[in-house]
Parts: C-alpha cells; structure tokens; sequence
C-alpha cells in the first residue's frame, strides 16, 4: 500500500474509531490502471481495504480469537471491479438496457459553451425534462433545446421539478457553491475529507453477534441485512456483506423501476421479495422482517422518503429502542445528508460533473464520462465499511445507527488520491487479461450467468455468495 493510500486507510480507521491489528493488507501493482487521470484502482481498492479489515475483526470477535488474515488486492482488479456490470454474460449474451439509446441521459452543451449532464434514464424523470425542454426524445433535438437554455437556469429548473440536470463545473466551481461548501465543512477531518458519517440515534443493551448455529463459520453468517436500495451504490453495498455471509433481503417496490442488468449483477447472494409500504399489507410484513431480527436497513433514496412510510432511520430506531434492540440504517443519496442539494435526485454521472471529475476526464474544455462507474461501487464499498463499524459500535455499546454515504462526497474523496497528467495516461487501458481469473459462472434463476467475481482475496473468510442471483420478486418475504 503506497503512501497516499495508506493515509487515507489510517484515516478511515481512526475516524470510525477502530483498528485492525492482525491484518496484513497487500496490494499489487500501480497507477494508472486506467485511461483516467483521476487515481480509480487506489481509491476503490482503500476502501476495499478497510472493508476487508473490519470483516477480519468481526470474524476474530466472533470465534473469540484473534487470526492473522492476509488481504491481497490487485489495482487492476479493484479498478475493473467499478466496471463489473459491464463484464456480466446471460447464456453467452450482453444484458440489454431497456431503452437502447437514452437520448435523454448525457452530456449536452448550453448556450455560451457551458455543459450540462441531464438524466431521465427511468420513464418519470424523462417525461419530466421532456417536458421542460419541449422536444423529442432524440440525440438531435434534446441538444438543440439545450443549447437554448443557460446552463445555471437549466440546473436550477430542473432541478426544482426534482429531476435530474447539473452543470459541468471545475472542483473549484463546486467548492465554492453552497453544497460544495457544506460538504467540505461537514466531512473534512484532520485535513482529510471523511467520505462516511456515523452518527449513533437511539440507545439500546449491546447486542452480541448471533451464535453460529451449524456448519462454518462466516464472519456476517446470520447477520440480517434488508436491501432497499437500488441502481448500484446500495445494492452493491449489500452484495459485498453477502459475499461474507450476510442474510441479505432486497426488496423492489413493485412501483418502483429498475434496470435488470444493474439488478441481475447486485443481486448476487441475495433474497430478492416485492414488498409495498405505501398498504397496511406492506407495512405490516416490513415491521414483521425488521423485528425478526433485521440488523440492517438499507435505503439509497433522497433524505425523508421512508419517513412518510414510518420507516424513517429515527422511527426504526425508537421502536426497537423499547425492545432495548437497535439496527443499522443505511441511508445513500447523490449530493451528501447536508446542504441546499440534498434533496435533489442524483446518479454516478450528475456527481462525476458536478464535483468536477468530467471536466478533467474530457478535453478543450469539452467534458467526458469517466471509463468506469467509480462513485456508485466505491460509495457502495465505503457504505459496507460503515455497517461494519456500527456493527462493532452495536455489538459493543448496544443502540442504533445511522450511516450516511453519498456520491459526491465519494467524488471528492476520489480527487484526494491525486491527479495525472494527460501525457501520463496517453496509450493507458482498462486490462481486460485477468477478467477470467476473476469471472464466476452458474446457473441462476435468469439463466446461465457469467459475473464478476469478489474484487479481494481473503487467505482465511473466503468471498462466496450462498445464492444466485434471481428475478425482482422471486421470494417470498421471510427470512427461512
């Protein structure tokens, strides 16, 4: 682990209050590993890292002595890893998107030669700004109602439809608009930024790890996980404590769209049930999951929106508190838990050109996408890290726990690994040759599916999912 990796490691640590002794951490090659100036292989594998470290400190709580567990990870490998959904095969195919093109997500130009990154990839959010730009559906007219607009008046009505448009900016541009501030403020710690916040919001009796009922012992076996996030950052979050054993439970509102290759990826090691909270039925089978013994929510929709269901992270919280129980509450939004924007809805691509990563990915003031999807799996990877710490917190101190993650604090915490030159990342690729040590393949309930593997190689809790990936509703919601 190199210097600046290594610091962002401790600091992660420290501020969750924890440490790993009897982790030796190894990793293997060196940056660039892909055609970014922006450091993706060392932040995902820091946080990688950490996550695998407060896995080996569970594994030596539970079985009540300590090991000496070696992590190796390889910075190609955790580079590729942010890619993951693009490498899976359904009988030998590509997984189709549902919209082939979707004209309506993507860079735009604005008048006077700003950019803009709009996004109306789910049916609601592209009526909406269809709406507002009063044109087609296609490449060629969405850019020219566009180029109509100024950039900022774009961003600010679309953004209070609550719809998805934010300006190209500079991180220097977004460090000093209102939200870029607030985050800095917030998150930064001992001249770090601290991409994850824990916050304890209810009290209750320590609550031990469950005993291990039969057969080996996994470090998260009968760890009860509900998974209702989805797109990738909270579903991943969920598929990388299943690959330690976690029970984990995703449920898809049956109102609520999703895109199946996204879904079939995350969905690895999973229960997948349909639940409604907007009836008495759906209420009611969520609060029977929860106090079955649920030690996690999870939900990557804006602040507030459960809340209106009674599932909000206080409401859980205070009436598990009377039981003198506590759970971890998973929330996950685009622009962070604080600030003028948390409201709004967000994706990968609105944090990658707000924070200003596009504008340094693209060239002559033209932005581009960067080649992976690094905010959505590392904030995943970094939410993990947060659960497993509050898990430690709960089974020390009792209570609840709130951890809070977002897309764009993993942004900035990106830009803080450093930055390339173009001529350093000239003739640099993705390297696609270690893919099939990495691919796992099997029979599934779509089909026979080729999919990425873990990203980390543990030399003693080996990363393997119990269950296949299956279809939106394919359980029942119960946990046997």
């Amino acid at each position: 682990m190199n210097e600046v990796m290594q610091r962002h490691y401790d600091h992660l640590l420290k501020h969750l209050g924890l440490s790993t002794e009897g982790v030796e951490i190894k990793i293997t090659g060196c940056e660039p590993v892909s055609p970014s100036p922006w450091h993706i292989g060392e932040a995902s594998a820091t946080a990688l890292s950490a996550m695998a470290a407060l896995i080996s400190k569970i594994y030596d709580i539970r079985s009540g002595e300590k090991h000496q567990q070696t992590i190796e990870i390889d910075l190609n490998v955790a580079a590729l890893s942010t890619l993951r959904c693009a490498f899976m095969r359904n009988n030998g195919y590509e997984i189709p998107f549902p919209d082939i093109e979707y004209p309506c997500v993507g860079l735009y130009e604005a008048k006077g030669g700003k950019w803009v990154f709009i996004n109306g990839g789910f049916p609601k959010l592209r009526r909406g700004l269809l709406k507002i730009l009063q044109c087609a559906d296609n490449h060629e007219d969405i850019a020219h109602a566009v180029k109509e607009w100024d950039a900022f008046e774009l961003e600010k009505t679309v953004q209070n439809a609550h719809l998805c448009c934010v300006v190209c900016r500079t991180r220097e541009e977004w460090d000093k608009t209102e939200q870029g501030k607030v985050l800095q403020e917030t998150h930064m710690k001992d001249g770090l930024l601290m991409p994850i916040e824990i916050e304890k919001i209810a009290d209750g009796n320590p609550q031990p790890f469950t005993a291990q009922e039969e057969g080996e012992l996994r470090p998260l076996s009968g760890v009860k996980m509900l998974d209702l996030t989805h797109v990738l950052a909270g579903p991943t979050c969920g598929m990388m404590l299943a690959e330690q054993g976690a029970n984990v439970m995703r449920i898809n509102p049956p109102h609520v769209p999703y895109i199946l290759p996204f879904l079939m990826d995350t969905s690895q090691g999973k229960r997948n049930t349909m639940i409604d909270l907007r009836d008495e039925r759906g209420k009611n089978t969520m609060w029977k999951l929860i106090e079955e013994g649920a030690d996690i929510f999870s939900e990557s929709f804006r602040p507030k929106t459960f809340d209106k269901y009674g599932f909000g992270a206080q409401d859980i919280a205070n009436r598990l508190s009377k039981q003198g129980k506590g759970i971890i509450y998973i929330s996950i939004n685009c622009y962070g838990h604080h600030g003028p924007w948390k409201y709004f809805p967000g994706w990968e691509q609105l944090a990658q050109t707000a924070t200003g990563l596009d504008i340094e990915q693209g060239e002559n003031g033209v932005p581009a996408m960067l080649p992976t999807f690094p905010n959505d799996y590392i904030t995943g990877y970094l939410a993990a890290v947060g659960t497993l710490a509050a898990l430690i917190k709960r089974e020390k101190e009792g209570g609840s726990y709130i951890v809070k993650v977002s897309l764009a604090q993993t942004a900035m915490w990106l830009q803080s690994f450093g930055k390339f030159s173009k001529s350093e990342i000239e003739g640099v690729t993705l390297d696609m040759s270690v893919l099939p040590d990495y691919m796992l393949s099997g029979h599934s309930g779509h089909g026979f599916l080729e999919y990425f593997g873990s990203p980390v190689h543990y030399s003693l809790t080996k990363a393997y999912w119990e269950k296949e990936s299956v279809p939106a509703g394919y359980h029942p919601p119960s946990w046997k």
